[in-house]
């Protein structure tokens, strides 16, 4: 028999069970779920420990006696009528150069003329603070520069305002210009005198010039204006003037907002390790900053934390934190809290995907908004706990896929190479025409190849032992049909040839035995085939057993009158569902068998068991020769007599307990036969449903 080819590895069931195998892949994806769900919840903590603290510090700040806070309102035009004065980590140096201001650069604001000329004048202005003086960077826009002729005239060519606050509500104005490129003078208006403590430089720029002052902060006392003023012509008069504010009177000059000591005094006592505590006043401006929220960098990025980054929202590389150092906060949290309400924002840090939470907190002093707390947090330490876990998990789960997946597949190559071996060892146990060449060797194992194995081999060989059953009733049939052939032709050849015709009498009494022997014979193999297939189509009836058995009793001992014959039968009725027809059948084979080997002057006994409540046992019993233990487990198999000496005048085919077999699993029982002590017990096994 030709062995089939091997399936291809897509078909074969290593590759289905690693395909089965995939199915961890779902440990990963829950966890991932799992740590999401996890994240939102603790940002949502997070969020609300925020506010708490925000409603903390608000809370504080309103019960601090000093009323510091009410105090540098100063009026409800506070949000239009005022400039941010930035603090400075370090002194400046006067040298009309904004390297040192480019942290502020993106808080300058804008100044531009009221003219509608779109070239006019304008500037952007910066301020800041360091110890006791002001520092002003103003940027300039102009296209065309006019310098003065002198020093004392700077009026005649482009020129800044500066006015600081007068005595008698009347304003200072001083003029700011030079001649050329360099230091600038300064010059107090209508005194014509030079003020020796303010000092700036002036230098050109791609725009127009550039102005950096310093002056001291006594100076200002809170106020100051100032006002770029464009001269197209010598000597003209101006083309176009850009303010911060008005400045002819006290009142008119801008309010300097800036950073307080008391307010820095009392956010000096907060946690500022990842906590940044913003102090505002109503127009947004920031009066007090202590802390910082810089995300942690990250310094021991693997392969899969880089891969793991591009799931979660976790930051890398530095950020651009743009509050930072910002003189006004604006947020729908602080637009909010500016109604009376707390409120929490989020928002990203530029050049991350980390994201900041932010709380807003009005500070209400006699039921009056003065001013905002806003607490700022990273989320990053949540996002960094995050990454860690999903890092975890991604090894717990590379390393379980890898561990169930090749167990998988070394279990998948041991049931293929195992399940092949089978294959190869039943193809090879056939020859090509079907006929069994050789016994098969089962395994001992205990799993279900093992079974099938066993099974395999069990049909196997009742393949086997049905196939010498074929073959050997072939030469059992020729032996039978044999002897009354034999007789058959020896008679009519005696008749042939004897020349007395009536002395041929006894050679046809002889002939006609003969055919007698082979119509019965044919008429005992018809009589098993027609009983095989009218099993098919037998009714079962409600029966008293034991009635049935009583009366087949008697018939026997009318039947064998030499032969003694005893019965044990229980004296209550026993009702089960049985075709009568047959178990009288199977009880005259039984019969039968035993008159045939029972051991002359002894008992032949039926017996009606029924201490089983389950079944129901009728058992013949005869003394006489044992039968051989090879031959118990084929008594009942078709075409099987141990007769080995029978008279010639009888036909024994070895159909008869084959007939009984058949009854009895026709009623669902079996048919078994038992060595005894001094002879041999035969059976039938009948289930009890009734």
């Amino acid at each position: 028999m030709q062995l089939k080819k091997h399936p291809r590895f897509t078909q074969s069931l290593r590759f289905k069970l690693l395909l089965a195998s995939l199915t961890l892949l779902l440990i990963p994806w829950a966890g991932y779920h799992y740590l999401s769900e996890m994240e939102a919840s603790l940002r949502q903590a997070q969020e609300t420990l925020l506010l708490n603290r925000a409603e903390i510090v608000a809370n504080m700040l309103a019960t601090d006696s000093s009323n510091w806070l009410t105090d540098s309102q100063a009026g409800e035009n506070i949000s239009t009528n005022s400039l941010y004065v930035h603090p400075l980590k370090k002194q400046p140096i006067l040298d009309g150069y904004a390297e040192e201001w480019l942290a502020l650069k993106s808080q300058s604001r804008q100044f531009k003329a009221s003219a509608s000329r779109s070239d006019a004048v304008s500037f952007e202005w910066l301020a800041g603070f360091y110890a006791d003086s002001l520092y002003l960077l103003i940027d300039i826009h102009d296209q065309q520069i006019i310098y003065p002729h002198t020093e004392r005239k700077l009026g005649s060519g482009d020129h800044l305002i500066l006015a600081l606050p007068g005595p008698s509500g009347i304003s200072r104005q001083y003029h700011l210009g030079t001649p050329a490129p360099g230091w600038i003078n300064v010059i107090e208006h209508g005194t014509n005198r030079s003020q020796t403590a303010i000092h700036g430089e002036w230098q050109e720029s791609s725009q127009g010039y550039r102005v950096e002052l310093k002056l001291p902060r006594s100076l200002a006392n809170g106020r100051l204006s100032l006002a770029a003023v464009d001269i197209d012509q010598l000597d003209a008069k101006p083309d176009g003037i850009a303010s911060t504010s008005g400045w002819n009177k006290n009142h008119n000059l801008a309010h300097l907002v800036m950073p307080t000591m008391q307010a820095d005094r009392l956010l000096q006592g907060l946690d500022s390790t990842n906590h940044r505590y913003s102090i505002l006043n109503r127009a947004r401006q920031v009066l007090g900053r202590h802390g910082s929220i810089q995300p942690i960098t990250n310094n021991t990025q693997t392969l899969i934390s880089r891969i793991l980054s591009l799931l979660t929202s976790t930051p890398e590389g530095s950020a651009d934190d743009l509050r930072e150092g910002a003189g006004q906060l604006d947020g729908p949290e602080i637009r909010r809290a500016l109604s009376g309400d707390g409120a929490v924002n989020r928002y990203k840090l530029s050049g991350t995907k980390a994201l900041v939470l932010a709380a807003a907190y009005p500070i209400k002093i006699d039921q009056h908004i003065t001013g905002i707390v806003v607490v700022e947090q990273s989320t990053q330490k949540i996002l960094l706990l995050q990454q860690s876990a999903l890092e975890r998990l991604f090894y717990i789960s590379l390393i379980l896929f890898i561990v169930t997946g090749g167990t998988l597949l070394l279990f998948a190559s041991s049931l293929t190479r195992r399940i092949t071996l089978l294959n190869r060892k039943y193809n090879q146990a056939v020859s090509k025409d079907g006929r069994i060449i050789e016994e098969v060797a089962t395994v001992i194992d205990g799993d279900e190849l093992a079974e099938l194995d066993r099974s395999f081999s069990v049909v196997l060989k009742r393949s086997k032992d049905y196939t010498g059953y074929l073959e050997s009733m072939a030469s059992r049939l020729a032996h039978e049909f044999r002897t009354p052939l034999t007789i058959v032709q020896t008679s009519l050849e005696n008749i042939q040839t004897d020349n007395n015709p009536t002395q041929g009498a006894p050679y046809i009494q002889r002939a006609l035995e003969g055919t007698h022997r082979l119509n019965l014979i044919l008429t005992r193999l018809r009589e098993a085939s027609r009983l095989e297939q009218s099993l098919q189509n037998t009714e079962r009836v409600k029966v008293d057993i034991s009635a049935l058995c009583k009366a087949l009793y008697d018939g026997y001992v009318i039947t064998y009158p030499d032969i003694e014959i005893e019965c044990r039968m229980p004296t209550h009725q026993i009702w089960i569902d049985v075709s009568p027809d047959l178990i009288s059948q199977a009880l005259d084979k039984l019969i039968s068998n035993a008159v045939d080997f029972h051991r002359p002057r002894t008992a032949i006994k039926i017996e009606l068991d029924t201490e089983n409540s389950n079944k129901i046992l009728i058992k013949v019993k005869n003394q006489g020769p044992q039968i051989p233990e090879i031959d118990q487990s084929k008594i009942f198999d078709s075409m099987v007599s141990r007769r080995k000496n029978s008279d010639q005048q009888q036909t024994h085919l070895g159909l008869g307990l084959y007939l009984v077999r058949l009854i009895a699993e026709f009623h669902q029982g079996k048919a078994w036969a038992i060595n005894e002590v001094d002879g041999v017990c035969f059976a039938i096994d009948l289930p009890n449903k009734c």
